[in-house]
């Protein structure tokens, strides 16, 4: 039972940490991308007089801000990342319930069936919350970063 919680506890810490940085990413995507639109739709820059003389460079950024302002309403990072949010959020709350509970089980205050009920409803909650996921985007490396951040801020990694 100790493992369990102790390893769910792990878990939710892991996944609150890779929603963070998730929404994080892809904020900044949005943001750099909105950010490229307004200056190469802007006439000010189309008037610049250097782009005569780099005229490729001109065509070829005109293209990318063309097909950039096509697919970001597809992407829809705004929305993504609002996702990613109250993922992070749920996963936070999770984890606080998880540190509670694993503080109880360390020093014995919980008896073994309130255990199984409290773990029981967090797991349920878990479950909930991994349907959300199923729509967003994976990163294996990323999980990795945030599995050895978790277990280097609970001293199990040097």
């Amino acid at each position: 039972m100790r493992k369990t919680v102790w390893d769910s506890m792990l878990d939710a810490d892991l996944n609150e940490r890779y929603w963070t940085y998730l929404a994080k990413r892809y904020h900044d995507r949005d943001k750099w991308a909105k950010i490229f639109l307004a200056i190469m739709t802007s006439g000010t820059v189309a008037s610049w007089g250097f782009w005569s003389q780099i005229e490729i460079l001109w065509k070829i950024l005109s293209a990318i801000s063309a097909l950039l302002a096509i697919a970001l309403p597809i992407l829809n990072w705004p929305k993504m990342v609002e996702s990613m949010i109250d993922l992070k959020q749920k996963w936070f709350q999770i984890k606080s319930d998880y540190e509670i509970l694993w503080l109880e089980v360390k020093d014995g205050i919980n008896d073994e069936n309130k255990v199984k009920k409290e773990l029981k409803k967090l797991k349920e909650k878990e479950a909930r919350i991994s349907q959300k996921e199923a729509n967003l985007p994976n990163d294996n490396k990323l999980l990795q970063r945030c599995r050895n951040e978790v277990l280097k801020s609970r001293g199990l990694l040097s």
